[in-house]
This record gives structure tokens, sequence and C-alpha cells, in this order.
């Protein structure tokens, strides 16, 4: 008898002792440079990638996409269809093709994108926010972040790989004393390849 209470305490100081938390920044994709078509970023602590989801009209929700904003600049747009509370997060950076490799700094977001968004390069992203129920709006402001982008590579007209790293922080678009941060953030696009992807 003695023995088992011995063996029962053993157990349960080894149980309390471990950790059986997931650090999420364990989860991120690696970095690379070699067109993985990966992305992934802490938000506020939480880790976050692009999956991919069904519409109500039975077409496919692609979990990220580049866009060409047309003015030597681009957006990759993310989100987590399969997520309960679809999270989204866009960046935009501001004459790639000026530029090319190097440091960007992030500046004021308005939350729109596209020709809508500001002249600049930007970070905004929308998630659930469990204090207020709702969606909310989170916005880049003026030298809030850095993006680096590492791998710029082109064959005529088409850019194949955009590869980087980015952190920023943003503040609530109806709360400015509500701010979160984005880091850790990589990806490694193959803009050639990125439609045959499949994010799950």
């Amino acid at each position: 008898m003695k023995t088992i209470y011995i063996l029962l305490i053993a157990l349960l100081v080894t149980t309390c002792d471990s950790d059986d938390t997931v650090d999420p920044a364990s989860l991120l994709p690696p970095i690379t440079m070699t067109g993985e078509n990966t992305f992934g970023c802490l938000i506020d602590g939480k880790f976050f990638r692009p999956r991919d989801g069904r519409s109500t009209i039975n077409s496919d929700n692609k979990g990220l996409i580049l866009r060409s904003s047309g003015d030597n600049s681009i957006e990759i747009d993310a989100h987590d269809y399969k997520s309960s509370k679809v999270s989204s997060i866009l960046i935009r950076i501001k004459d790639i093709d000026i530029h090319r490799v190097g440091t960007y700094v992030i500046d004021e977001s308005n939350g729109l994108r596209g020709i809508d968004g500001l002249d600049n390069s930007y970070i905004h992203c929308r998630i659930w926010n469990n204090e207020v129920g709702s969606y909310q709006t989170y916005l880049s402001y003026e030298n809030s972040g850095l993006l680096n982008v590492s791998r710029l590579e082109r064959s005529p007209g088409i850019y194949y790989y955009h590869s980087g790293t980015f952190e920023t922080k943003l503040i609530n678009s109806q709360n400015q004393n509500d701010t979160i941060k984005v880091n850790l953030g990589r990806f490694d696009i193959d803009t050639v390849k990125l439609i045959q992807t499949n994010f799950n």
C-alpha cells in the first residue's frame, strides 16, 4: 500500500510539473527563400496561417493571394477560412518593383486595399476580439514596423519569388488604447505555383 501511495504522489508531481502547452512560435513555417508558398506570423501571441475554405456558392476561397496593385507595388492577402472566427491580414509593399530587396518601413493603413488604400507600405488585420464580442480591424500607423524583402526574382514581366519577414504594431480602428503586436512574420511565395497550392 505504501508503494502505491508513493507512486501516486510521484505521478501527481510529474503531471503538475509538465507543461503541455505548445509554444505558438514553434508552429510557424521556417524562414525560406525557395518559393515554398508559406506564410505565418504571431498576431498578439497567437499563431496565424492562411487556410483555404469554401464559399456559400461552392467555390474555393484561397487562403493566400498575392496581387499586383499596378503601381510597382504588391499586396499579400492572407485569410484563415477554416477558423470558426475567420481572421485575415493584408500586407502592402509599396514600390517593390523599384526598391526590390531590402527593408521597408510600415506606415499608416486606412483598412482598405488597392486604389482605396493609402499610398505607402502598410499592414492591417481583422480578428475576433473576445472582450467586445465582435470583429475588430487593427491598422498600422506611421513607422509602426519593418518588413524585410530577402528575395525577389523575376522572369520577363512576372515575379516568381517573393520572400521576406515582417513585424509591426497595430492599433484598433475603433479604440486607440487597444494595440496588438504582429511579429515573427514570414512569407515565401512562388506566384506561378500559388494558385495550385492547398492551404489546409
